[in-house]
């Protein structure tokens, strides 16, 4: 998978994530309008924020792990480990995720199936960064 194929993964997700922010927001009964309306804001920042913050690290360490072969090679490594974990914990978020709402029958929490998506998403950009050097 490329760049360009994880980022078009990522807007169509994106999308689904803010369709089901906004069914949350019209069909949960549960709670008062404000505070869905704050629930699905902030699943969307999750989701963005996840994504970013993995994506973003190659690029934000680029000009420190350059000075010497030493950091470029302990850090390499570094961001390989942290890249590698971040897809596991997305896959068992998911898990833990899909796994409660089965066992407790709380349907509606699967507005939030699209965060450990993201997750997975941006620690792969990661992955794809780090393996091209």
């Amino acid at each position: 998978m490329t760049k360009s194929e994880i980022k078009k993964y990522y807007k169509i997700i994106g999308y689904v994530n803010a369709i089901l922010s906004l069914l949350y927001l019209l069909f949960s009964i549960e709670n008062e309008l404000i505070e869905r309306f704050f629930f699905a804001i902030a699943i969307n920042i999750v989701y963005n924020m996840m994504y970013f913050f993995f994506a973003g690290i190659y690029k934000g360490t680029m000009r420190t792990r350059n000075h010497n072969k030493f950091n470029k090679n302990i850090g390499g490594i570094m961001l390989r480990i942290f890249a590698f974990s971040g897809m596991l914990v997305s896959i068992f978020l998911l898990y833990i995720l899909v796994s409660n709402v089965i066992s407790f029958h709380e349907y509606l929490n699967l507005y939030m199936i699209c965060i450990p998506f993201g997750f997975f998403l941006g620690a792969y950009s990661l992955w794809i960064d780090i393996k091209k050097e």
